[in-house]
Order: structure tokens, then C-alpha cells, then sequence
């Protein structure tokens, strides 16, 4: 029986770490799209407003990357708080969470 759970508790964080790897390529992704899109509507505006554009450029660069900051501040500190959690504190969430990993 304790072997059963410290093999779901096992599975639970590797299912863990998967997610969080997967939401820093998702934001990785993201964050290169915004950077994208920013840099073209900045292109965009450039055109038609000279000066303004290169401002806006940079304004823009300056808000995508405090936005990145922000998600991956909050995803490594999501991180450090789960790996501070002691076994049995991990076993009791990952028992109450398991049927919604399981889900997804």
C-alpha cells in the first residue's frame, strides 16, 4: 500500500514537473508571439508616425517583457513552493488532485 502511494506521489510530481515545462514552453511561445506582434504593429506604426513608432516600439518591448517577467516570476514560484513541501504534505494534495491530472 505505501508503495502504491509513494508511486503515485512519484508519478504526481513527475506529472508536475511535465506541466511546468510545458507552461515554460507555453510561455516561451507566447511571449516570442507577443514579441512578434509587437514588433509589427511597432513596423506598422513606424510607417505612418516616424518618431512615435520607434517609441511605441519600445514601449511595447518594455510591457512584453515585464508581462514575461511577471508569468515566469509566478511560475518559479509555484515551483519553489512545491518543492518545499514535505512528502507527506505532497502525498495528502496530490491524493486530493489526482482524479483532476487524471482527467486532463
Amino acid at each position: 500500500m505505501d508503495k502504491d502511494i509513494l508511486n503515485e506521489v512519484i508519478e504526481a510530481e513527475k506529472n508536475i514537473q511535465r506541466c511546468l515545462e510545458a507552461e515554460q514552453a507555453r510561455l516561451a511561445l507566447w511571449l516570442d508571439q507577443v514579441r512578434r506582434d509587437a514588433e509589427e504593429s511597432v513596423r506598422a506604426e513606424e510607417r505612418n508616425n516616424g518618431d512615435s513608432g520607434r517609441l511605441a516600439l519600445e514601449e511595447a518591448k518594455r510591457d512584453a517583457a515585464a508581462r514575461a517577467r511577471q508569468v515566469v516570476a509566478e511560475a518559479e514560484q509555484q515551483a519553489r513552493s512545491l518543492a518545499r513541501l514535505d512528502d507527506s504534505t505532497l502525498a495528502g494534495i496530490v491524493m486530493k488532485r489526482i482524479p483532476r491530472i487524471l482527467m486532463e
